[in-house]
């Protein structure tokens, strides 16, 4: 194999692995599960056949490794739920706002309630959110249907709106002429 080739397709997309790593087994072996996704790739980049899909390769690679992660097979134990230390702002997964603001502890709660949704939830909104996908893009790397994608994000939004409170505005402002 060349590196040559390899690294430029895969450089632009370590991010996007990153976040959707430490949101699936947390900030603290992010980076452990994302290397064992990058070697995974270096191994398996025969398969790959099109340059042009080489971010929806890598994800599913790094969803793969999260789920073997959970399950246990690396001898770990699932730490999302562990209090955050002074590496979590290495990994931005629920924006940046500066540290002590109301922002940044809104950040923190739904950084919380990102990580107690059900499995299936959680994978889908960390590949939406965390890495920019659309439905059909998370489908493929799920292999269920597009609708089905939009169904559990439907879902996982109204759990956690439920466990955060009404937080957009709008919303609270239109349910106020409304007499709500």
């Amino acid at each position: 194999m060349d590196y040559d080739r390899f690294a430029p397709l895969v450089t632009p997309y370590t991010g996007d692995m990153g976040r959707v790593a430490a949101a699936l087994v947390g900030a603290a072996d992010a980076e452990d599960a994302a290397q064992e996704a990058l070697l995974r790739a270096w191994n398996g980049w025969g398969s790959l056949r099109e340059a042009g899909a080489a971010r929806s390769w890598l994800l599913r690679i790094t969803v793969n490794v999260c789920r073997n992660w959970q399950a246990g097979h690396f001898g770990t134990h699932r730490r999302r739920t562990e209090a955050l230390g002074p590496q979590h702002d290495t990994i931005p997964l629920a924006g940046s706002a500066p540290l002590g603001t109301t922002e940044h502890a809104g950040a923190l709660d739904l950084r919380r309630a990102v990580a107690t949704l059900p499995a299936d939830l959680l994978v889908v909104v960390s590949l939406r959110f965390y890495a920019g996908l659309d439905a059909t893009e998370i489908g493929a790397i799920l292999d269920i249907p597009p609708a089905t994608v939009r169904t559990r994000l439907r879902r996982a939004l109204q759990v956690l709106r439920a466990q955060l409170g009404e937080t957009d505005p709008a919303q609270a402002t239109l349910r106020q002429r409304r007499g709500r």
